[in-house]
């Protein structure tokens, strides 16, 4: 999944104060919100800028400019103006906070959530899955739900010949972890759309036999497959990057993607944009 992009965000206050002595403080936490929470007591990202000001040897105030870099490249940087309304001095203070978190990238991509079945490892970082038991079976699901018009494609990577089928794609409504799910997902009987070779079964049901030609049992390692819903609730698998069409509709918004190592399938990774 596309990787968020880096981003400054600049975070601009005025204050207009009466001319008199100006002691401003500033302080940014990594998690503030203004009027919403408080900055977490432990955070080592969070920085702090005084200005004290005072009147010059002649007794005026003195217009000036300031900045100070922190150590993990935060900036402040204040302009202060003096001026005059309805006859009375002013003092307008503008400054400008550099975001301190610009510089850093946040990972979003899909990738197999860590709480896998008994029979199966996650490896490269929770892109890949390998089966341990070769005479068993081994679904994951994705670390995430999918979002509308999101691929979640796999490439099969190894297989056994002792079967001579494999694979299973599809998405649940179950969440990573849940307890009820089995071994082989074709065992459940509630929020499971799974693709077996060319038939949709719907709590493991066959509701679509024959749903696609393109036989994912005879996929060789190299092949993929994937699945999507479409922002409008349909449900479309993907054989080597092709379309199968819609398999089904209404499908709830919230569901994780799925894939099982079934049968001789041993070994599969998630593909996307950035991570081949």
């Amino acid at each position: 999944m596309a990787t968020s992009e880096p981003f400054t965000a600049l975070y601009v206050f005025a204050v207009t104060l009466f001319t008199a002595s100006l002691l401003t403080s500033i302080s940014v936490g990594a998690e503030a919100v203004v009027g919403q929470c408080e900055p977490k007591a432990n955070t080592s990202r969070r920085w702090s800028f005084t200005l004290a000001r005072v009147r010059n040897e002649s007794g005026h105030w003195v217009e000036f400019t300031s900045t100070r870099e922190m150590d993990d490249e935060s900036a402040v940087q204040l302009t202060e103006h003096l001026f005059e309304c309805d006859g009375r001095k002013m003092i307008r203070i503008q400054g400008a906070v550099r975001d301190p978190f610009s510089g850093e990238r946040f990972d979003d991509r899909l990738k197999f959530h860590h709480m896998t079945g008994p029979n199966t490892a996650l490896i490269n970082k929770g892109y890949t899955v390998v089966k341990l038991k070769l005479d068993g079976n081994g679904p994951v699901l994705t670390n995430r739900p999918l979002r509308p018009n999101e691929l979640f494609e796999v490439r099969m990577d190894k297989r056994g010949t002792t079967k001579g089928y494999g694979n299973g794609i599809g998405v649940t409504t179950h969440k990573p972890g849940d307890p009820i799910i089995p071994e082989h997902m074709n065992s459940l009987k509630s929020g499971v759309w799974m693709l077996y070779g060319v038939h949709l079964y719907i709590n493991g049901v066959n509701k679509f036999s024959d749903y696609t030609k393109s036989n994912i049992y005879n996929s060789k390692p190299g092949d993929r497959m994937g699945v999507m819903i479409s922002d409008t609730g349909a449900l479309h698998f993907f054989v080597n990057g092709v379309d199968q069409g819609p398999a089904a509709s209404n499908i709830p918004e919230e569901v994780y993607g799925v894939y099982e190592l079934y049968a001789d399938a041993t070994q599969a990774t998630i593909l996307h944009p950035t991570h081949p």
